[in-house]
């Protein structure tokens, strides 16, 4: 499918293209986006029907917007099985081309005979120019948010983590320095201990799994590169973890971080936010994500909000739309 293309006053002509995510023609995107709607990433989220919308730029052949949906129980989503989908497009794309661009999505999703769009943004904080106007083209468009959390991150400049805590976390730091813990990032991690230890700690603490060990070694070892593992040992034992997402060369993820309840009163988290913030700064990391803080039925869970923030963290919204048909 390709809509008529988009012609702007002193700007490049786009035309808005549909693919399947499978097909061997899709244009590159303009830049390094985010990992999650690479193509590499998006096609191994789910077997059924996925597609790609894009707005391809007619100067450089290379796509300046792009949202790759799944159609799953009657709805169009995007993603399936990723922290963020929705639309990704560069800052210099139009309005008019990101309108056109949000009405064919609708109007394919619509032709494809589903009840529903549903589409879950990045954190604002990841690109708050482009969320914003993002914001404003889908409830413009008829969307209305069904959604909100609040996501935390950290901004990675040349100060210490340390001046940036509250004292009783650099208390907990000091503590497990002092008793000789370690921090390491976990270059050739043994999947099996690490699934394992994930899956002990969630059961202990009585939390469900959000992604089966099966498939979190599926992602390991398909993209060793983009899910760092970062560890905090006691001696041999592991105190806690975390395994990470470079989502973009700028952007560091902590996707599924996990503490031993054995060291509860140490709270080696602590100790693993300040290696991970120590790692960006040598790796030139401009924001360290540590997600939203959500209880078994995703609703908010206050304590790890005020945690994150104590740990210097900000809050930004992180929105998912929807549009009924």
């Amino acid at each position: 499918m390709q809509a008529q293309p988009t012609s702007i006053a002193g700007k490049p002509n786009y035309a808005i293209q549909l693919f399947s995510t499978t097909s061997c023609r899709v244009p590159p995107f303009h830049e390094s986006g985010f990992f999650f709607n690479e193509l590499a990433h998006v096609r191994q989220q789910y077997s059924g029907p996925s597609h790609l919308l894009v707005a391809v730029n007619q100067q450089t052949g290379r796509s300046d917007a792009r949202c790759a949906f799944f159609i799953n129980n009657n709805q169009a989503i995007s993603p399936i099985a990723a922290p963020f989908g929705s639309v990704e497009f560069t800052d210099k794309l139009p309005d008019a081309t990101l309108k056109c661009l949000l009405d064919q999505l609708v109007e394919t999703a619509r032709l494809m005979g589903v009840s529903a769009l549903r589409l879950v943004n990045y954190p604002h904080s990841y690109a708050p120019a482009q969320a914003e106007r993002l914001t404003t083209q889908l409830l413009q468009s008829g969307f209305h948010v069904s959604n909100t959390y609040q996501n935390h991150s950290l901004a990675i400049d040349d100060d210490p983590f340390t001046g940036k805590i509250h004292s009783s976390e650099r208390r907990r730091l000091r503590k497990c320095e002092r008793a000789g813990f370690t921090f390491d990032h976990w270059v050739n991690p043994d999947i099996d201990a690490l699934t394992g230890f994930i899956a002990e700690t969630r059961r202990q603490q009585g939390y469900r799994l959000t992604l089966t060990p099966e498939r979190l070694t599926r992602l390991l070892r398909q993209f060793p590169d983009k899910f760092p593992v970062f560890v905090v040992h006691d001696g041999p034992a592991l105190a806690a973890l975390t395994v990470a997402v470079r989502v973009r060369d700028n952007i560091l993820y902590s996707f599924l971080p996990a503490s031993s309840p054995d060291y509860r009163s140490f709270s080696p988290a602590v100790m693993l936010t300040n290696g991970l913030y120590n790692y960006c700064q040598h790796q030139r990391i401009q924001l360290l994500d540590l997600g939203v803080s959500l209880d078994n039925d995703r609703q908010p869970k206050s304590t790890l909000m005020r945690f994150k923030e104590r740990l210097g963290a900000k809050a930004s919204e992180k929105l998912v739309f929807k549009i009924i048909f």
